[in-house]
């Protein structure tokens, strides 16, 4: 298998703006996975400040990072509707000044249980308008009717299998891809130190081209004091997963 992306999700305000750019940037195949719902950001001014230096920052980068934007809760249930959220509708259009392509190249949808609005056409419809930045949706076994009628539509889009439901829970084994025609990536569980273990169980699975990445979350935080992402844990992460993946592609 081929890695696309090892992706980092959920720092936060606490890791300076400079510093989380200086990792992203340090590492080509890295991802950055800023979370995104009016909680976050509506009540707490610091972090959308924050969020807003990190964009404003990358937009002017000669060598721009990867960034996805992670959307959660009635933000999520409004994308899913067709609609962008009007506190996000600047920052998915704006665009790199060297590139011209979107400073936030990908756009995930967290869609859970409690996502009540799904319009698969509407979707669709998004998807294509912003067709310069790939979207992506959470599946697994309860999700997998919503991201049915999705595929009916001709939107292009790719998936995340998360076994665990959001729950950050090491599953007992991968399955593979869904759908043949739509790219494929895992998260749920993964971390410094079991992500070796874990590429083996998924490059097992998938075919010897297929590209896939790998996302990290939960078990990048200090679970010691802080309880939140540090970057000393994602870089042992990432470290690890390149490490792996150097001695499997020679």
């Amino acid at each position: 298998m081929k890695l696309r992306y090892i992706t980092c999700s959920d720092p936060r305000e606490n890791i300076p703006v400079e510093s989380i750019l200086n990792f992203a940037t340090k590492y080509p195949m890295s991802e950055i996975g800023l979370g995104a719902y009016p909680a976050s950001m509506l009540s707490n001014k610091h972090n959308l400040m924050w969020f807003d230096q990190i964009i404003r920052n990358a937009q002017n980068m000669p060598t721009p990072p990867n960034i996805a934007l992670h959307i959660n809760h009635s933000w999520c249930d409004t994308m899913c509707l067709g609609v962008i959220p009007a506190e996000l509708d600047w920052y998915l259009r704006i665009t790199n000044t060297h590139t011209n392509k979107p400073v936030i190249k990908r756009i995930q949808l967290n869609i859970g249980d409690y996502s009540k609005k799904f319009d698969p056409k509407g979707l669709a419809t998004l998807i294509k308008q912003q067709r310069n930045q790939e979207f992506i949706l959470v599946w697994n076994e309860r999700m997998s009717p919503k991201i049915e009628m999705l595929k009916q539509t001709d939107a292009k889009f790719s998936l995340l299998f998360d076994g665990s439901c959001g729950s950050g829970i090491e599953p007992d084994s991968w399955r593979r891809p869904v759908y043949r025609d739509i790219p494929n990536g895992y998260t749920g569980g993964l971390g410094p130190d079991n992500i070796a273990k874990n590429l083996d169980k998924i490059n097992e699975i998938l075919p010897k081209n297929y590209e896939t990445w790998i996302d990290a979350k939960g078990k990048l935080c200090d679970r010691e004091s802080t309880f939140s992402f540090t970057l000393e844990l994602a870089e042992k992460y990432l470290q690890n997963a390149l490490a792996w993946y150097n001695r499997h592609t020679k």
